[in-house]
């Protein structure tokens, strides 16, 4: 063998072995946060009976939402407001199993939320929960959102479920 052979070798040797004590490759760590949220959910007692003497949502103010940094918003409508009304008397969550979150991002103050359209479907009163408890929940509980468009499989569409127009982002929920 040669020298330049050798001394290749175990320069492959040492460099494999400084990637591995260094943990070459992506080593970011996630870094995880306590959030203090507001969320809002349907109000039993105004859905059931159409009662107009009581308020159309119940809020649930500092809830504690743990998230890694980053995904903060899309924990808050996929976990939490689709299971926070747990546990919340005269709450319920219009954000069923069905519902399916693609992504929710935000960029220049206005929260996008992009559902999947294959399983969006319900009623007027479904839809306008829907829509209230994302928008409200998201622009009460983080500074930097002012507002809330909605994309189904990342489009723009007239509606979530054929009854609301959603083409422009919205400052607060239909309910209000």
């Amino acid at each position: 063998m040669s020298k330049k052979f050798i001394g290749l070798m175990i320069f492959v040797l040492l460099l494999t072995g400084m990637m591995s004590f260094t943990g070459c490759g992506n080593t970011e760590e996630k870094i995880t946060k306590e959030y203090n949220v507001t969320l809002y959910f349907a109000n039993n007692e105004y859905v059931q009976p159409g009662d107009e003497s009581f308020e159309h949502m119940v809020v649930v103010k500092d809830y504690k939402l743990e998230s890694e940094e980053g995904n903060q918003y899309m924990v808050l409508v996929d976990s939490a407001l689709r299971n926070g009304a747990e546990g919340v008397e005269g709450a319920d969550t219009l954000i069923s199993d069905k519902i399916v979150f693609n992504e929710v991002s935000v960029d220049g103050g206005v929260a996008t939320v992009d559902l999947a359209g294959a399983t969006l479907n319900g009623g007027s009163l479904e839809e306008s929960y829907l829509i209230s408890q994302i928008v409200d929940s998201l622009i009460a509980s983080f500074d930097e959102i002012g507002s809330v468009q909605f994309l189904v499989d990342g489009e723009k569409s007239e509606s979530l479920m054929g009854h609301f127009d959603v083409r422009a982002p919205f400052t607060e929920g239909v309910t209000n």
